[in-house]
């Protein structure tokens, strides 16, 4: 499947936004594999954290899931259904968008998704859910943890304006296979340790001490 060109022109867009207007640069973007089904489970900091974290996989396209609100017009939806955003409704329990990030998994894609489930108040990380531990289970994908720092410094979800004088870092960490966030196998429980698991990864991740920073 080709990739549309709205994703590729925003993908460029942001790649030299993070890059020459807030100084971004990405560690560990080695460890995406480059095939087969794969979770990008971020930290969510800012509106700025999809085009950034997208723009940092250089390796292959990445779905997204979004908030539903973000399609309320007819151009709002052609453009973030063209860039490869799921709308999912927060408050229902979307079955449909978790059918639709299931089927994206099992056909071998790559899909970014939020543990947390929306943008932090206060910079920290907020109380993980376990849709991800859902999608990783029913899939077996290879996870890969990832933490962005700076952009709720860049424009928190209070600000109206960006900050320019700060700086954005993206850090992707080691994949983490089935085997070891499902180490309770087929429990009831499965999905809520798996979610614990994953986001404890993304938490533990830290901008490498030799970077200049």
């Amino acid at each position: 499947m080709l990739v549309h060109p709205v994703y590729r022109v925003v993908m460029f867009i942001a790649k030299v936004m993070f890059r020459e207007l807030f100084d971004g640069d990405v560690y560990g973007d080695e460890n995406i594999p480059r095939h087969g089904p794969c979770i990008i489970a971020c930290n969510h900091l800012s509106y700025f954290d999809p085009p950034f974290i997208g723009s940092a996989v250089r390796s292959r396209e990445v779905f997204s899931m979004a908030r539903s609100s973000l399609f309320d017009t007819k151009f709002k939806n052609w453009l973030f259904g063209n860039m490869n955003c799921i709308s999912l409704d927060r408050q229902s329990g979307d079955i449909g968008a978790m059918r639709s990030a299931l089927r994206l998994l099992h056909g071998g894609k790559c899909l970014m998704i939020y543990p947390e489930g929306t943008r932090s108040h206060d910079g920290n990380a907020g109380a993980t859910r376990a849709g991800v531990g859902m999608l990783a289970c029913k899939t077996k994908a290879t996870v890969v943890p990832c933490r962005i720092f700076g952009t709720f410094e860049i424009m928190d979800r209070s600000s109206k304006f960006f900050d320019w004088n700060q700086r954005a870092t993206i850090v992707f960490g080691e994949p983490i296979g089935a085997e070891n966030y499902m180490p309770c196998g087929e429990s009831r429980e499965r999905y809520r340790v798996a979610a614990d698991t994953i986001m404890a990864a993304v938490r533990s991740l830290q901008i490498p001490k030799w970077s200049v920073y």
